[in-house]
Formats: structure tokens, C-alpha cells, sequence
């Protein structure tokens, strides 16, 4: 079999919401740029998800509004659900049900006629590392052998990270994906005979007998087109998501007219804080590759699109510099993401891992007592602080209810303080990567103390 060998500047494996993104981010520097993935054009943005995703995520990263064949529905909120579903919160919030194939080939096709040179259905199967430094990827498809070399390798292939699972393990980019710190997800795309309530709004529903860890959700597609799953935590021995959405959800009266199922499918999703580094010589990990989701709702299309957003900033100056090293310009993928969206991103992770450890009682009690009210689940997810909640408790309303239950209102205390302090700690994001140990060190005692002030043992 011929063997083909292929010079870039940058090689992208993975053409998901990261990789695809970060491609379209450099379409027109100048730069040789490769984007590897092993599907074909219809599986473009293939991992099956709830498709939701934050107006605000394309003015902060300029990447264009869903429109046209890749906008399915226009969202105005979020209405969230207690376990007995009797008690519902109502964001208020601007975003898209998108089609994702749609909207990722968009960029694809602009990236590649900006000059970006796209190779789908080929198998990566290995880096290239030689004298212990990365300097390609080793890749097949129906021409042969293909060797690609690149001064810089991203790797955005997911939880399967086809590249970062066969780095040295001394890198600490090779980093581990604890099954607690995952969810597995199912879900249906479906096309109703009836006309959907409120299709402006998503619903989620916070119950841990349907989805344990987790969570199930409603995500209307349009007048009569829904998309409904669940995750649930990984790790802890519980029923397949599929299993469970066949029992709980597959007979509720919103989906007994179903005209045809249209999709299927399940997938990991990571639900945890950042990678301890996006970053190494000659590497980066973005997207789920690198955990850049949201801990509570899972969702990660808009945190890979500010991965890539802040990688293809990082990547431009190291060539302009010459520097492709941890030392070098692309360590400031770390310090813009980290300080940032990372450090809400850490406290979420603290407020995920209170979350998962409730029952469906105490959901259900702090939501009916008002302890968590829609403005208060707004700032959470906006800007990952309790405060609000914390705030709520002092009136005189709310302390006369917490008095039933005392150890929860010092569990929300001590949750809030945690998640401060955690941000606290992601702001300080070392500056040399050579303190990257001492301060991870700090990271996972802060877990540790949290965990265990808390009783939390997994």
C-alpha cells in the first residue's frame, strides 16, 4: 500500500464543534491547515446531543447565527422541572436548536474554500513522535498511508481522544476521564402528530429515579418536532439511558402521537471541570477532548467554540513568534480559557457534584420553599456563583423554611464558599507551565476537602 506524506502548519483531528471551529477561525491567516475526521459529509457533527446552544456563545466567539437549513427552532428559555414536575422554573434566555450537521458543514465549506484542506473518511491512528516530540499524525484512508506533519497537532476527537490517550504518560495533556465525572446520554429525534405547547421553550427535569446523576430533557425542534433524552451519571452501576428512556419516558402523554422516529442514538458526555491543560509542546486538546463542557447541563458545542476561538488566537502568534512549545504563545489558550470560562466551568463542577449527590426530596423541597428560584438558576449557569441562592436565604421567608432543614442551608453555604473559592483558584492559573504540578496540587485538595466536608465519598 502507497504511503503519502503531507506538510501543514496545523493539523485538526476532529471536525466536531471544536475542530470544525477552529478551522473556520483559520481559514484566512495564512496559514496550512489540515482537518482530518473519519466520517463523510453527512456525518459531519455526528455525536448525538441535545442540539441547544446559547446565543451568546457566537457574539462572544463572532462565529455566524444558525440560519437558513442549519436553524430548527429559536429558543426564548429554559423551563425547569422538580421531581414531581408540579414546581417549574422559567429562564428567560435567547438561543438555537440547531442542526448540527447543517451548521458544521457551513463552516467546513467556508473554511475550505478560504484554503483549508479537508480530508473526511480517513482514520487517524496514531501521532508521530520523534526523539520524544510530537511532529504529526499517522492517518489512513481509501489513497493509502497518509503521514501528516505539522508544526502543531490539535486533537478534538472527543472522549474517544484517538491522539491524547497515545501521548507519553508523563504529558499531563494525557489525562484521564473518571467514569463519575461522565454522564451517558440517550436520545430520540421525533416527529409528533400534535402541536407542541410553548415550543419556544426548552424543558429540563431534575429526577434522579429517570435519570439518576443526571438529567431527562424536552427540546422542542419546532411546532411538532422534539428532541428528548437523558444522561445519567457514569460510574455508579446504573440502567443504561436507553433502558431507562424506554421504561419512564417513551409512554408519557406529550410523546404518545409519535409520526416518525427521525434520529436515535447515545453517547459519553464529559460533566466535570476543564483539563487540568489544554496545551503541550506542539499540542493542544480542545472540545470534549479536553472537557471544555458545562458540568450540570452537559452541554459543550459552545464551550469548544470558545476553545478554538481562544486556541486559534494562541496558534496565529506562535508562528508569528516561531515558538510551538508549552512555553511558548500557546499557553495562552490556557490562561484566556481558564481564567475565564474555566473558572466558572470549575465552580459548576462543585455545584454538579452537590447536585448529583441530593435526593429528589431535597430537589423538590428547596424548589417548593423558593431556595432556588429562576434568577437564581440564571446566575448559577451564567456566571457560576450561588450567591443569589445564598442571597435568597436571608429573608425572613426563606429562614423561617431552612429552619426545618438547618444542614441543608450549611451545606449551600459551604457549597457557595466552595465554588468561590474555586473560581479564586482558577484566575490563578500559573502563568509558567512549570508551575502547572503545584498548582493542580491546590485544585485537587480544594476537591478533596470539598468532598469530604460535605460527605460526598465517589
Amino acid at each position: 500500500m502507497s504511503e503519502n506524506r503531507l506538510k501543514y502548519d496545523v493539523v485538526v483531528v476532529g471536525l466536531g464543534p471544536a475542530g470544525s471551529s477552529l478551522v473556520y477561525f483559520l481559514r484566512n491567516t495564512g496559514l496550512r491547515v489540515a482537518g482530518i475526521d473519519l466520517v463523510d459529509w453527512n456525518g459531519i457533527w455526528g455525536k448525538p446531543c441535545g442540539d441547544a446552544i446559547g446565543e451568546h456563545h457566537f457574539d462572544e466567539t463572532g462565529l455566524p447565527k444558525p440560519s437558513g437549513p442549519s436553524l430548527k427552532n429559536r429558543v426564548e428559555g429554559i423551563d425547569i422541572y422538580s421531581p414531581s414536575e408540579e414546581i417549574r422554573l422559567r429562564v428567560k434566555g435567547l438561543g438555537y436548536i440547531i442542526d448540527r450537521n447543517e451548521y458544521g458543514k457551513m463552516l467546513l465549506k467556508e473554511a475550505e474554500k478560504a484554503g483549508v484542506d479537508l480530508y473526511l473518511k480517513t482514520q487517524v491512528k496514531a501521532p508521530i513522535l520523534e526523539d520524544g516530540k510530537l511532529v504529526g499524525v499517522k492517518a489512513k484512508n481509501s489513497n493509502g498511508e497518509l503521514i501528516f506533519e505539522a508544526k502543531i497537532v490539535v486533537d478534538a476527537t472527543g472522549t474517544g481522544a484517538v491522539l491524547r490517550r497515545r501521548l507519553p504518560k508523563t504529558w499531563p495533556v494525557n489525562e484521564p476521564l473518571k467514569p463519575t465525572d461522565a454522564n451517558i446520554a440517550y436520545r430520540k429525534i421525533l416527529d409528533l402528530e400534535d402541536t407542541i405547547e410553548d415550543y419556544q421553550y426548552i424543558r429540563i427535569y431534575v429526577n434522579q429515579r429517570i435519570a439518576p446523576g443526571g438529567y431527562w430533557w424536552f427540546f422542542p425542534e419546532g411546532p411538532s418536532s422534539v428532541n428528548v433524552g437523558l444522561g445519567v451519571q457514569g460510574g455508579r452501576g446504573y440502567p443504561s439511558p436507553k433502558e431507562i428512556y424506554e421504561k419512564e419516558l417513551a409512554h408519557r402523554p406529550e410523546l404518545r402521537n409519535i409520526k416518525r422516529v427521525k434520529a436515535d442514538a447515545g453517547a459519553m458526555v464529559p460533566t466535570r471541570r476543564p483539563a487540568n491543560t489544554l496545551v503541550w509542546d506542539n499540542f493542544l486538546g480542545i472540545g470534549d477532548n479536553g472537557y471544555t463542557v458545562n458540568p450540570v447541563h452537559g452541554g459543550g458545542m459552545g464551550y469548544a467554540m470558545s476553545a478554538a476561538f481562544y486556541a486559534s488566537k494562541a496558534i496565529v502568534e506562535a508562528f508569528e513568534k516561531g515558538d510551538f512549545s508549552r512555553y511558548g504563545p500557546l499557553w495562552k489558550t490556557n490562561l484566556d480559557y481558564m481564567k475565564g470560562i474555566g473558572a466558572k466551568q470549575a465552580a459548576l463542577d462543585i455545584f454538579r457534584i452537590y447536585l448529583q449527590s441530593l435526593t429528589d426530596e431535597e430537589i423538590e423541597w428547596a424548589l417548593k420553599n423558593g431556595v432556588v428560584k429562576a434568577d437564581d438558576a440564571y446566575t448559577i449557569s451564567a456566571d457560576g456563583e450561588l450567591k443569589a441562592n445564598l442571597g435568597v436565604v436571608d429573608k425572613a421567608r426563606i429562614l423561617i423554611s431552612m429552619l426545618k432543614r438547618p444542614v441543608m442551608l450549611l451545606q449551600l453555604r459551604t457549597v457557595g464558599n466552595y465554588m468561590k473559592d474555586i473560581k479564586n483558584l482558577y484566575k490563578e492559573y500559573p502563568e509558567n507551565p512549570d508551575d502547572l504540578n503545584k498548582w493542580v496540587g491546590k485544585v485537587e485538595d480544594l476537591y478533596s476537602r470539598f468532598k469530604s466536608e460535605l460527605g460526598i465519598e465517589w
